[in-house]
């Protein structure tokens, strides 16, 4: 997994050099440069640390998307690699991005801005033992916990492919302290493969977690520097 702060130049042309034509429109698309530094630092660094597994130039990496819930033409869904078993995601909010890839079988990654206030979210994303349990907290520390179950249920949504068409209330995670896992999927049968869950350390304000489906792996997280030359630096090791 490798975690990057967006980059605040307006969009480096090295970087802006490494989107397909999709991709491209997207980020062109985006009407707030903050929007378009997240979604440019994400796929910039998606494809950089794919090229660094699998060889070859970063421009050059293709991608598939599958929607497991729909049937509309353009592309769109789960990101997938061409001709590759390499499993991947992406994620950003606020100021950073993340990616994870994975060989052990599908992968979700999660991070999240810890949110101000969580007045009505709990109702529409929680079931209701994770909403008892976050009424346990301190009325200071619950958006702190609230981002942490909210982290985890995304991750395992984008790891299955449901990503939010399914409602979160129907996830029930551990609680915010106890090791991440998930416990019950209510009204369908949990996903075929085991699904591994993780929290990962995002840094201050921030959340992030990993599901993988399948064997049990070991995550390795990287800190991604910008170096200022118009490219993303070499990850390093966190």
């Amino acid at each position: 997994m490798w975690i990057a702060d967006a980059v605040r130049v307006p969009s480096p042309p090295a970087l802006l050099e490494l989107l397909d034509a999709r991709e491209r429109a997207r980020h062109d698309s985006l009407v707030r440069e903050r929007d378009r530094a997240l979604y440019l630092t994400a796929h910039a660094l998606l494809r950089q640390v794919v090229a660094g597994q699998l060889g070859g130039r970063a421009r050059e990496v293709r991608f598939t998307h599958v929607c497991r819930n729909c049937d509309r033409p353009e592309p769109h869904g789960k990101p997938g690699l061409v001709g590759s078993p390499l499993e991947v995601s992406l994620s950003h909010s606020g100021d950073r991005v993340a990616v994870a890839l994975s060989l052990a079988g599908p992968v979700g990654v999660d991070i999240e801005q810890v949110a101000r206030e969580v007045v009505d979210l709990p109702e529409v994303v929680l079931a209701a033992p994770e909403r008892a349990e976050l009424e346990r907290f301190p009325a200071a520390e619950r958006p702190r916990a609230f981002t942490r179950y909210w982290a985890r249920k995304e991750a395992v949504l984008k790891a299955t492919g449901d990503g939010l068409m399914v409602n979160p209330a129907l996830l029930t995670v551990s609680a915010p302290g106890a090791p991440a896992a998930l416990l019950e999927w209510r009204e369908r049968a949990e996903p075929h493969r085991p699904v591994r869950l993780h929290d990962v350390d995002a840094g201050d304000g921030y959340r992030a977690a990993v599901a993988v489906l399948g064997d049990g792996c070991r995550v390795v997280r990287h800190e991604v520097g910008y170096g200022g030359d118009g490219t993303l630096g070499r990850p390093r090791r966190g």
